[in-house]
């Protein structure tokens, strides 16, 4: 059968459509293979419920899909769908964390992380579990400010880290990735040069973890998660190299977000708990940071009192944040992203109308330069009040951001439009939802 057509910004969301594309399979073509071994499975609306992850294939379907693809039928009888399925290339995250692996895994990475575009987590059961074993190990005393290098190249190349992040933050992570592959380039080629050890290293594996969590999480607002999960794994590592625990934690966190919302919430609580523990000493900013990300687990997993202890814990420490020293990257969770992460967490536990009070005031303090951030926030408000039972509130949020998601490069904004109009079916009958329907056309399609 032939290839079908592909563009170079396709994401396959699901381990399904992955697999089948390896084989130049289209999703009809799949659905005649199927409807020539089962009855009643030749349909091409079946294959796309399949891949959209709302609707899983009987256990009969799912042993002519592994013969389609050449699995093994016990593999179905150790893994449940959809980890049974060819995803591709998987990395370890086993084996020594020494500045020289890390340089090795830097190399092999660059390049390659850009082409990834598996929109699903391949990371292995066990895992995480070795990532937190990793991270405990580290220590976590509080890292020293290096010095030196001054009028060194590094000089030059360190003011750069700022402005990519304030590019990803304007432009979305679909635009930017180029560029943190062509600076991880860079920097690995500047590691060379320094034997791996010394100051002069550390600091430049602290660049390599910082670009990192760009990378990653420019990755993870495209839609390409498989790319985020190394990128954020290949900056642990490297903050590890570099001396810096609390870059760490912020991967760790960075990580657990990816988690939780890919559906695995208990590997997600166990990195975000585990970057909390070694926080006693960091910053007050970095300390809430953290455990505002820890309490969402929390809300995700339905766990209010574990939830509401730390969000307790969260503003205790933003509220001695203003005016103490914090790394670079942590100066962007100021009260707006605060609040932010505090709505996140009542709209995981249903809390809907201390979802929107949260929101309203993060929208009211968020900078203009974070415009995907407040498209983020209108989408959570729009989401609440449906649930709220404010339909035509909820129409006026969507119809405010429409444009901006449209235009936008962000996956996840895509998505969480889509996800609200879902809500919205049952009322398409209304005005203000059909005049929605209208403008949105495009994003409905």
């Amino acid at each position: 059968m032939a290839q079908p057509p592909f563009s170079s910004a396709t994401v396959f969301n699901h381990p399904l459509a992955f697999a089948r594309q390896q084989l130049g399979l289209s999703q009809r073509d799949l659905a005649l293979l199927l409807g020539r071994r089962l009855r009643g499975g030749g349909r091409q609306e079946k294959v796309a419920r399949w891949e959209s992850g709302t609707v899983e294939p009987d256990m009969d379907a799912q042993l002519v899909i592994a013969e389609i693809l050449g699995v093994p039928a016990d593999r179905l009888r150790k893994l449940l769908w959809p980890n049974w399925l060819p995803m591709g290339g998987q990395f370890s995250v086993e084996g020594v964390w020494t500045p020289e692996n890390c340089q090795s895994l830097l190399e092999a990475s660059v390049g390659e992380l850009v082409l990834d575009r598996r929109g699903f987590v391949t990371l292995a059961a066990g895992s995480v579990d070795i990532l937190a074993r990793e991270w405990r190990s580290v220590g976590h005393a509080v890292p020293e400010v290096l010095g030196g290098m001054t009028g060194d190249i590094a000089d030059s190349f360190e003011p750069r880290l700022p402005w990519l992040r304030d590019l990803e933050d304007l432009h979305g992570g679909g635009r930017v990735r180029r560029l943190v592959d062509a600076e991880l380039r860079f920097v690995g080629e500047l590691l060379q040069d320094t034997g791996h050890r010394g100051p002069q290293s550390r600091r430049l594996f602290r660049m390599v973890a910082d670009l990192c969590r760009i990378g990653g999480w420019a990755s993870v607002d495209a839609g390409y998660l498989a790319a985020a999960e190394r990128y954020f794994v290949l900056g642990m590592r490297a903050a590890r190299a570099g001396g810096d625990p609390l870059a760490g934690a912020n991967l760790l966190k960075c990580m657990s977000l990816l988690l939780a919302e890919a559906g695995r919430p208990r590997d997600a609580l166990l990195l975000a708990g585990s970057a909390v523990e070694g926080t006693a000493g960091a910053p007050p900013r970095v300390r809430a940071m953290l455990t505002v990300r820890q309490a969402r687990v929390h809300a995700v997993l339905n766990e209010q009192y574990a939830c509401e202890r730390l969000l307790g814990l969260a503003e205790s420490a933003m509220a001695e944040a203003d005016g103490e020293p914090c790394p670079d990257w942590a100066t962007y969770f100021d009260a707006a992203e605060y609040a932010a992460q505090v709505a996140a967490c009542h709209l995981a536990l249903r809390n809907f109308a201390d979802c929107d009070r949260s929101l309203e005031r993060a929208t009211r303090l968020q900078p203009a330069s974070r415009a995907r951030d407040g498209v983020t926030y209108q989408l959570w408000r729009a989401e609440s009040a449906v649930r709220l039972g404010d339909i035509e509130r909820a129409c006026v949020h969507l119809m405010d951001v429409v444009p901006l998601v449209a235009g936008g490069s962000s996956s996840r904004n895509r998505l969480r439009f889509r996800r609200v109009r879902r809500l919205l079916r049952p009322h398409r009958a209304l005005p203000y939802v059909r005049d929605l329907d209208a403008q949105a056309v495009a994003l409905l399609a």
